[in-house]
């Protein structure tokens, strides 16, 4: 091997993104987010170069996947006492990875955006299931270092990997179902380095980290245009569904704006990059999937998770609303009695994103607690919040796998009882918040698709034995 091939690729962030870094939290960082971003050993963000790594593999097809990346195998062979003896063979990577630059946009600091989850009995925030996530912003550039050793300066070898890097669609870090880790490939540059030349050994041994991609470089990919993160995944109706905020809305940031000669400040709306208020992919993701597991216990479709099971954050992990939305491990279930699970979690087949809404007004409204005796305001409990009123804004609902028909049907059904407010999206949706309303094009295909889900679910519905006929006894 000769020749060494120094592949630059420089990726954008189209939308918020992060690995975090949850083992960095120690003793007194009680005040820094609970899912942090990963950081290096000058406290600057992070991408590790396996996140970059694992994603390109995945882009791969898995044919070429151990010839490209490696893989480890494990053989189970006879052993001379008649017992089995586990052996391994593991291949190398043909593609190293050497490193990841992260570089933020300018003005752009790192964003925390707040979660809960839902108690599905109470409808309302559960207790010790608030966190944030540290996120780097939209516009971030990355910039990815690759190397490959052939014995020549030509080879199949790198025309595939170029190819591979042309047609790639990053997905980094977590929260890939709801909205986060979208990334474009912007520009890739390739650099040979011929060890047999004097030229080429000179290069390698004076110049390196990024410097030996030097103005000798061929640009071998270029993007034709900046895309704006739009997801290449099917859309799973087929469409973007488009609603009308009926009342007002309010998904708060978890942060308060102060206001001059106020006590108390303003409970703030999320918004996203472009300062537009936003209804974040989790906030879908969570609200439809509770009214679909309500849908199909509702019809008897099996088994599905109960709202029994919300006493611990998680989800069973075995019906089709499980395999359709994700699931996770209750906590202690590793080290209960019987055989651990064979794994702590499965991501989702559904994808949601983000949702910004367009043309809105946003308004401070003041409340204030009553006092249960005198029937007046209790003095100390006036607070104010943003709301986000007369806005429109689009549904975006993919998927990457094929999704079980029933939980098809049900979502149907979900988004129709969303349109007629029965269900409703944000805080205080039972004072008048988070209304929405379909707007025609979509109002006009929930009524047609609504009959066709009801007959799906119908003809899955699991039958209820015939009650057993009570034998009379002689007294």
């Amino acid at each position: 091997m000769s020749v060494i091939h120094i592949l630059e690729a420089d990726l954008e962030l189209t939308g918020p993104a992060a690995v975090a870094a949850p083992e960095a939290h120690t003793v007194g960082s009680v005040l820094r987010p609970g899912l942090p971003l990963a950081r290096d050993g000058w406290g600057h963000p992070h991408l590790p170069g396996t996140s970059l790594a694992g994603s390109l593999r995945q882009q791969a097809p898995p044919e070429r996947r151990k010839g490209l990346f490696g893989d480890v195998d494990k053989e189970s062979d006879a052993s001379a006492d008649g017992g089995r003896k586990a052996e391994t063979t593991a291949t190398a990577s043909a593609v190293r990875v050497l490193g990841t630059r992260l570089t933020l946009p300018d003005d752009a600091p790192l964003t925390r955006r707040r979660r809960t989850a839902v108690d599905r009995r109470r409808a309302a925030a559960k207790a010790t299931t608030l966190h944030d996530r540290e996120l780097l912003p939209p516009g971030t550039e990355v910039t990815l270092w690759l190397r490959l050793d052939t014995a020549a300066l030509t080879s199949p070898l790198i025309d595939e990997v170029i190819d591979l890097l042309s047609e790639w669609r990053p997905r980094i870090g977590g929260g890939r179902t709801t909205g986060y880790g979208r990334a474009e490939v912007v520009t890739v540059r390739h650099r040979a380095i011929d060890l047999s030349t004097p030229e080429g050994l000179r290069h390698w041994l004076t110049r390196g980290g990024p410097g030996l991609v030097d103005d000798q470089a061929t640009v071998v990919h270029q993007r034709a245009r900046r895309t704006g993160g739009a997801p290449d995944e099917p859309y799973l109706f087929g469409r973007a569904l488009q609603f009308d905020i009926a009342d007002s809305l309010h998904i708060g940031r978890g942060t308060h704006a102060g206001r001059p000669g106020r006590r108390s400040g303003v409970a703030v709306v999320l918004r996203d990059h472009e300062d537009t208020p936003l209804v974040p992919g989790s906030t879908w993701k969570g609200v439809l999937r509770a009214r679909v597991e309500f849908i199909l216990r509702s019809t008897g479709i099996g088994a599905v998770c109960s709202s029994v099971q919300d006493t611990a954050s998680g989800s069973c992990g075995a019906c089709v609303v499980c395999e359709a939305f994700g699931w996770t491990e209750h906590p202690g279930t590793a080290g209960g009695e019987g055989e651990p699970p064979e794994s702590v979690g499965a991501r989702g087949r559904l994808l949601f994103a983000d949702s910004p809404v367009r043309d809105a007004t946003v308004r401070v409204r003041h409340h204030v607690a009553i006092d249960r005796v005198f029937g007046g305001a209790r003095d100390g409990s006036l607070y104010a919040r943003e709301t986000v009123e007369n806005g429109r804004l689009a549904l975006h609902i993919r998927h990457d796998q094929p999704v079980p028909e029933v939980v098809r049907a049900a979502l149907v059904l979900a988004l129709v009882d969303l349109a007629d407010g029965t269900v409703g999206i944000g805080g205080a949706t039972t004072r008048g918040h988070g209304t929405l309303a379909a707007r025609p094009a979509t109002a006009d295909w929930l009524t047609a698709e609504r009959q066709t889900a009801i007959r799906t679910l119908r003809a899955h519905r699991t039958p209820t034995p015939p009650a057993q006929p009570t034998e009379e006894v002689p007294v």
